[in-house]
């Protein structure tokens, strides 16, 4: 079998390393402006950028937000939209929500930070049909029992219903008006507000 040896020669060894030398001379120099440059926030090449922390164990949405043909008549209606959820229906229209296979006091109802409870006994009346979901502006849940802030006992989660402050600055006039209305598969909803929606099936 044949053998090839390399063998390196000064010339070659000078021009590899003439080619080599202006790109570390290049690295260094920009590694040196780095270390002296010092830049501001009045700089407009710094870009400030704010946003609140995500989490995977919080969901955050609004209830006036339409989730089903048919307005949702409680609290647990409108959370069995929510993946995760279910209910168990206690009459006509009363249910109680089921989170993650959970209920009753493992997953904790709070109404602008005060806890409801419910009535009667074996939850006849659960305290999710006390909720009107379009009242509220913000519901916020919290799965599992990660958080302390609302108290012990939360093992599937916590639903918060929280209602916005509103601020009146001027004089005025300000309501919300919903009507519904279905016979024979098709479905007439008129919604009034700030803006007006009439959708029909």
């Amino acid at each position: 079998m044949k053998n090839t040896r390399f063998s390196l020669s000064p010339l070659a060894t000078v021009m590899t390393m003439m080619i080599t030398l202006p790109a570390f001379a290049q690295a260094e120099d920009g590694h040196e402006g780095h270390q002296n440059s010092v830049a501001t926030l009045d700089d407009p090449s710094v870009m400030v950028v704010t946003a609140p922390a995500i989490s995977p164990l919080t969901i955050v949405t609004s209830p006036k937000t339409p989730r089903q043909p048919v307005p949702a008549s409680d609290g647990s209606d409108y959370l069995k939209t929510i993946p995760g959820f279910s209910q168990i229906r206690n009459g006509g229209t009363n249910g109680d929500p089921v989170f993650r296979g959970m209920f009753g006091s493992r997953l904790r109802l709070l109404t602008n930070g005060s806890e409801m409870l419910g009535a009667c006994p074996a939850r006849m009346d659960a305290p999710s049909s006390y909720i009107s979901p379009e009242s509220f502006d913000l519901l916020t849940l919290t799965k599992g029992p990660q958080t302390v802030l609302w108290g012990p006992g939360n093992s599937a989660g916590t639903v918060h219903f929280e209602r916005e402050r509103p601020s009146f600055e001027k004089a005025g006039i300000q309501g919300d008006a919903s009507l519904l209305g279905a016979s024979n598969r098709a479905l007439l909803q008129i919604v009034g507000g700030d803006k007006l929606i009439i959708p029909f099936c």
